[in-house]
């Protein structure tokens, strides 16, 4: 009996949960690979370019974009090219507006503040998936200001916004953000390794706080640091951002102890906005 089962579990009925289930969870990684892909392109492809990026056969592509084109998820109106759905806009103002009316009652009074006391760009970015995306944003009035709107996708594994938030993600995310990291060409010209990244990420861990200089946008600084839940998950980041001459060395202890600090108080508000308490 023992034999029949370790046998089965190699090679499980084809009818049974594990079969189903295994095709189920292939079938839903290559529609949202697929998804991404469109989006990382940023332009009309056709059926046959999605197979070969993916490496999925020609059928299989065919299949996933006209089930994907029945939710408006894909537009195929300008055959053969395919191109994300306009669905999407309406997805992304109901996930904006959603993420707005959770946290920005508690973090752009601080965001205000931080910007207010610092004279540069405050940040709140969240974690997606191997990348950070900005949901709040707080510009200064000056004319010369580094400019994120919400929305905007950053990588994980440069700039610190990102960056500060990546020792806390799964060792998945974490070794993807590698591999998308390694070769890259900083702003400034640098070119990343693996092993430069992790010796980052071992310090921003050690810290608690990250510094970048030319690293996504060039003459750019960026000071950031982790926003926590109360059970300790990686939740959010916190930072300033702005022209490199604004981050000097002298000034760089007050901007950490500053971002440091509106960190905190992001995540105590929101914990008490979890817990049902006045904030």
């Amino acid at each position: 009996m023992t034999a029949l089962k370790a046998r089965s579990s190699e090679r499980p009925e084809a009818d049974g949960d594990q079969v189903t289930w295994a095709a189920g969870t292939q079938l839903l990684a290559r529609a949202v690979s697929l998804i991404l892909y469109l989006r990382e392109r940023d332009e009309p492809v056709t059926v046959s370019e999605l197979a070969g990026a993916l490496q999925i056969p020609v059928n299989t592509a065919y299949r996933l974009v006209r089930t994907l084109e029945l939710g408006g998820l894909v537009d195929r109106s300008h055959r053969p090219y395919v191109s994300l759905g306009l669905r999407f806009m309406d997805l992304g103002l109901a996930k904006q507006r959603q993420v707005t009316r959770e946290l920005a009652p508690v973090a752009q009074p601080v965001l205000e503040a931080l910007t207010a006391d610092t004279g540069e760009t405050s940040l709140l970015l969240m974690p997606t998936g191997a990348r950070a995306i900005c949901i709040l944003a707080v510009e200064p009035s000056r004319a010369i200001r580094l400019s994120y709107q919400p929305g905007h996708v950053l990588p994980l594994y440069a700039g610190a916004s990102g960056k500060v938030m990546l020792p806390w993600v799964s060792e998945q995310l974490i070794e993807t953000a590698l591999a998308q990291g390694e070769g890259q060409v900083l702003a400034g010209g640098g070119r990343l390794t693996a092993s430069a990244i992790k010796a980052d990420l071992k310090a921003i861990r050690a810290c608690g706080h990250c510094v970048t200089h030319d690293e996504l946008d060039a003459g750019a600084s960026a000071v950031a640091a982790p926003v926590f839940t109360r059970s300790g998950q990686i939740f959010a980041s916190v930072s300033v951002a702005g022209p490199t001459s604004g981050f000097t060395e002298a000034r760089l202890p007050a901007l950490i102890d500053r971002v440091v600090a509106a960190a905190g108080e992001i995540a105590r508000g929101l914990s008490k906005s979890w817990s049902g308490e006045a904030t």
